[in-house]
């Protein structure tokens, strides 16, 4: 099954610090366009939706519990268990007593779970044991709501079957990706602990204790993964390796000791001095003596491989099995079961389309291009959540009120951290919403930053579904990555377009231009540079049209496609198929859009290809 992520983090903002620096060149170049166009030249309505009013799903008839729905929440209830108590810090996110899920504390892994050929065998096993106990459900005697979640279930299996087709997929995975990779969020979770209370505290050194057996684990796997001849580049191997020997060489002075330390010294809840004095003393040796080594360690093996780093060329250039992967794992990514050609064509339509937008404010609005200089915050993150909460209501459906407590990063980890981030709130505790805030980013846009991590994005689309009655746990837990981040670009432009207080021509056409050259742009690159050979010659010419063929943006996303080939698409892909299904559904300008994200929010998290089925929307 797929991995479930603790915390949703705005990783675009992070790795498209130097793609941000092409906006004057972009905006320039579509003014020089527009100036030179007649407005009724242009065909701005690039997606062609068709003009018809949201439809209210047939209700189903009053269903009494079948069999087969007691046969499938059973499935539903071990999926869950399985993926929770599969690491210490999976469960210690989601579940806050185990008791109320019926879990044994026997049962629960406290370390990080294991990284090995066996346990992926052990996994796929698992998976194909669960889709017997699937294919013996009769679908047709289940009810609407776990039917939905049914169909989740299978798709995701047959997904994860493709990617398992392929020789040597294990191995194709790659767990430190430059950002975002396992030797960098694994100090930056341990840092996000929560800890209150003393078996809260245990747990942690405990997870901390296991960390440096789990960082020999991925050394081994790279071992493992050079010996086969899919070892990262040297491009990728040199930035990896300067975030280990940062992270290695910190000593006494490594962050996670004063995290550690300052926990204990606050703690209002019960525990001895005693206790306190232990848990400190094995916290600090195993920094110093093992995980700090294990760094070292690691970043000793990754030089010792470095001629065997693999071409800087796309994946089509490196073999076949390499392209299948590639095609097979996009698919993951985009929740979506869609060949990588029908993906670019979308794709290429949504680039034209936002392209086209663009040029149209530009051209409408005589107050956009002053509006666009604009900080698009109040400068307070409190303020802003109130009027993002503002704006979407009586548009959205309304959720319970939501207490959040805002929580400043750790200086040490700022520099890897975007402007903020939602932590996902525990299954049995989901009035609890924390949001992360790096006051060290710079972000003049951090209301729509917010608008994806809070209203309407991740913690109001996360709320929305603790909220409805009988959602199956394994369709929450495991939502598409896709589906997720599609929801929370959407969120972001369609903020954009009714936030009167900072202009709405300058807040979307922001907000347009970085959907544009941040997200849409490269996920297309990827596809080319991967499954056509794409050189950066092709993609300077592809470019051309758009303004952006500066060599540093051409270097920096096919750097990206090369290194990161799938790091866009869960919200490229996420944003188009999200704002397809709402064009197709809710095009005109007196479509009713609370009844579309009800209809919407209301079938849970989906793959994609259930969404068009239910919404009626062409792939």
């Amino acid at each position: 099954m797929e991995n479930c992520s603790q915390i949703q983090i705005k990783s675009i903002e992070k790795a498209s610090h130097t793609l941000k620096k092409l906006s004057a060149a972009l905006l320039a170049f579509i003014m020089l366009f527009a100036a030179a166009c007649k407005f009724g030249d242009i065909d701005f309505d690039v997606t062609k939706a068709p003009q018809q009013q949201t439809q209210e799903p047939t209700q189903e008839p009053a269903h009494e519990k079948t069999a087969a729905d007691e046969a499938f929440e059973a499935v539903d209830r071990e999926v869950f268990i399985s993926v929770v108590t599969s690491s210490g810090l999976t469960f210690h996110q989601f579940v806050k007593d185990a008791a109320s899920f019926g879990i044994a504390e026997e049962d629960i892994e406290r370390g990080w779970g294991e990284l090995s050929q066996e346990a992926d065998a052990a996994d796929f096993a698992e998976n194909a044991e669960m889709r017997k106990k699937l294919s013996e459900i009769d679908r047709s005697q289940l009810s609407y709501r776990n039917r939905i979640a049914y169909d989740n279930l299978v798709l995701n299996l047959k997904l994860s079957d493709e990617i398992h087709a392929v020789p040597d997929a294990y191995y194709y995975n790659e767990p430190l990706t430059v950002f975002n990779g396992e030797h960098t969020m694994l100090p930056l979770m341990l840092s996000m602990y929560e800890i209150s209370s003393a078996e809260d505290a245990e747990n942690y050194v405990l997870l901390l204790e296991d960390a440096p057996r789990y960082i020999g684990q991925i050394e081994q796997f790279e071992r493992e993964k050079a010996a086969k001849g899919l070892f990262m580049t040297e491009n990728a191997l040199n930035k990896v390796l300067e975030s280990c020997i940062k992270f290695a060489e910190t000593g006494n002075d490594c962050f996670l000791i004063g995290f550690f330390e300052d926990e204990m010294a606050s703690a209002e809840f019960e525990i001895s001095e005693q206790q306190k004095t232990a848990l400190l003393e094995r916290s600090r040796n195993s920094i110093i003596n093992e995980l700090l080594p294990a760094y070292r360690s690691l970043a000793n093996t990754l030089e010792q491989l470095r001629p065997q780093c693999g071409s800087f060329a796309g994946a089509c250039m490196r073999g076949v099995d390499a392209k299948d992967y590639y095609a097979a794992a996009i698919k993951s990514n985009a929740a979506c079961n869609a060949e990588y050609s029908s993906m670019a064509d979308e794709l290429s339509e949504s680039i034209s389309s936002v392209y086209a937008k663009l040029v149209k404010i530009i051209l409408t609005d005589s107050n956009a291009m002053k509006d666009y200089e604009k900080n698009m915050t109040s400068g307070n993150v409190e303020k802003d959540v109130e009027y993002l909460k503002e704006l979407i209501d009586g548009i959205y459906p309304q959720i319970p009120e939501q207490s959040i407590q805002y929580v400043t990063i750790p200086d040490a980890v700022a520099e890897d951290f975007s402007p903020a981030a939602y932590m996902i709130s525990a299954f049995d505790d989901p009035t609890r919403n924390v949001v992360l805030l790096n006051p060290t980013a710079e972000d003049d846009t951090m209301l729509f930053t917010l608008a994806h991590e809070c209203f309407p994005g991740h913690l109001y689309q996360t709320q929305y579904f603790r909220s409805l009655d009988g959602l199956p746990l394994s369709q929450q837990l495991c939502a598409p990555t896709g589906y997720s981040e599609g929801w929370a670009v959407f969120s972001e432009l369609f903020i954009s377009g009714i936030s009167e207080k900072y202009g709405v021509g300058g807040c979307t056409l922001r907000e347009y231009e970085s959907v544009l050259a941040n997200i849409l742009i490269p996920a297309y690159v990827s596809i080319k540079v991967n499954c056509e050979g794409w050189t950066t010659e092709d993609i300077g010419d592809y470019l051309k049209s758009f303004g952006l063929d500066q060599q540093e943006y051409i270097n920096v996303i096919y750097e990206y496609s090369i290194d990161m080939p799938l790091y866009f698409f869960n919200y490229a892909m996420g944003y188009v198929y999200t704002n397809k299904i709402y064009e197709s559904v809710n095009h005109r300008s007196d479509g009713d859009k609370t009844a579309f994200f009800k209809r919407y929010l209301n079938m849970g998290p989906c793959m994609f290809d259930i969404l068009f089925e239910e919404f009626g929307t062409e792939e």
